[in-house]
């Protein structure tokens, strides 16, 4: 067993959406005439920059928030295929927050106790980046019980990263910074607010990082576009970035296409293009199935 296990479980938890059934069809033709018909690793990375246009190609009409046929379950499921997509052939997997998809460990780790009330993050995508001599699960049964106990024995070489996806970026960027901030707290024990459970602390994986990254549904002139705008401001600095699915602008978003050579550096052996290519021609991970 290998990462592209995972990500293949990952991967059937979306594609059994009933979002996922009826854009993806629509979806599918448009990234495959954006990347070369999956065949240009360049053009695979440049993806990141463009999905806001391959999101809304399922829209029948306006670009409001009320009229997106994918919805937010549509934007963190394809973000979710383009993580994975890149990540493909990698010890890193990109899940949406699930209890049947991410170790038990890692959701207990990035909870938070206020009193005696718990609760976790609004996460709606977690990246796991394993160690790359991690042994993974040898057999498909009870798969994540069994890639739970070697978190558990790993758990301080384990990288993880919680994306939030947001269709909308003026209504919700304040909520990705606030966890954030939460999260790089030191409350000691005099507010009574506690990370962690089990034993098992975010704080101590190898590298624990929060990220945002939305379509924008705005149209295009009332979206944020200058980086003294109050809600560019509030993602700024989140520790994971802040990105969208547009090519970069300097000083308010960069393309989803630069996560790779930030928090998940250390998911590639090698540059990234090369990675994807060397996935495209062993067909692995989503490449597999796709090309």
């Amino acid at each position: 067993m290998s990462a592209d296990f995972h990500r293949k479980l990952a991967m059937s938890k979306i594609e059994g959406l009933a979002t996922w059934k009826k854009c993806w069809p629509v979806w599918e033709t448009e990234i495959r005439a954006r990347t070369g018909n999956l065949a240009d690793p360049e053009k695979v990375l440049k993806l990141g920059g463009q999905l806001r246009e391959v999101f809304f190609a399922t829209n029948t009409g306006s670009r409001d928030q009320g009229a997106l046929s994918g919805g937010g379950t549509g934007w963190e499921a394809l973000v979710t295929w383009y993580l994975n997509l890149v990540l493909s052939g990698t010890n890193a997997v990109a899940v949406r927050q699930s209890k049947a998809t991410v170790p038990l460990t890692l959701l207990d780790a990035t909870t938070i106790t206020y009193g005696s009330h718990q609760t976790n993050t609004e996460a709606d995508v977690s990246v796991i980046i394993y160690p790359r001599d991690f042994s993974f699960p040898a057999v498909p049964k009870e798969f994540l019980a069994n890639l739970d106990k070697e978190v558990k024995r790993r758990f301080s070489e384990i990288e993880l990263s919680i994306i939030q996806c947001k269709t909308n970026w003026n209504d919700n960027a304040q909520i990705p910074m606030l966890w954030d901030m939460v999260y790089k707290a030191d409350f000691g024990n005099v507010a009574n607010i506690h990370l962690g459970r089990g034993g098992f602390v975010a704080t101590r994986l190898k590298r624990f990082t929060y990220a945002f990254v939305t379509v924008p549904s705005q149209k295009e002139g009332k979206m944020p576009s200058k980086s003294d705008q109050m809600a560019v401001k509030r993602v700024a600095n989140l520790s994971g970035g802040n990105y969208w699915g547009m090519p970069t602008k300097s000083g308010v978003a960069l393309s989803l296409g630069e996560i790779f050579t930030r928090p998940f550096a250390n998911a590639f052996k090698k540059d990234v293009q090369a990675s994807i290519k060397d996935a495209m021609d062993g067909r692995l991970g989503l490449f597999a199935d796709l090309t």
